[in-house]
């Protein structure tokens, strides 16, 4: 994902704010199919939401940083859209304003209501 405005906002200290909007607008680019569980796939039927974007690591030309995502997975089975929530790591490029995704370990969230479900069964 290529974001060339960015490099116009790297000093303002709202970044991590114009880094959400940016990434909510480009919502289509992310790896979220690594985040899916069980071969599913993200689901269309509903936008991402994006929150805690935090930039780590502002050294050098190549700055990490990562943020929480909740989308709605289709499952292989096809019963219907399951909620994943979790983290996406990425680093930007701060001359040629690409962003990356890791993707090798990707970190996935359990919900509070399953594990009140877990704990109830």
């Amino acid at each position: 994902m290529i974001i060339p405005e960015i490099l116009e906002y790297l000093e303002e200290a709202d970044l991590e704010d114009w880094l959400t909007a940016a990434f909510i607008e480009n919502e289509s680019q992310l790896p979220l199919d690594h985040l899916c569980t069980n071969g599913g796939s993200r689901s269309a039927s509903r936008a991402p939401d994006i929150w805690m974007v935090e930039l780590t690591n502002r050294t050098g030309k190549l700055w990490n940083g990562r943020f929480n995502v909740e989308f709605s997975e289709e499952p292989r089975n096809g019963l219907g859209p399951e909620r994943q929530t979790g983290e996406l790591q990425f680093t930007l490029d701060t001359e040629t304003a690409e962003v990356t995704f890791n993707t090798d370990s990707p970190a996935l969230f359990r919900h509070q209501d399953d594990d009140a479900n877990i704990l109830l069964s």
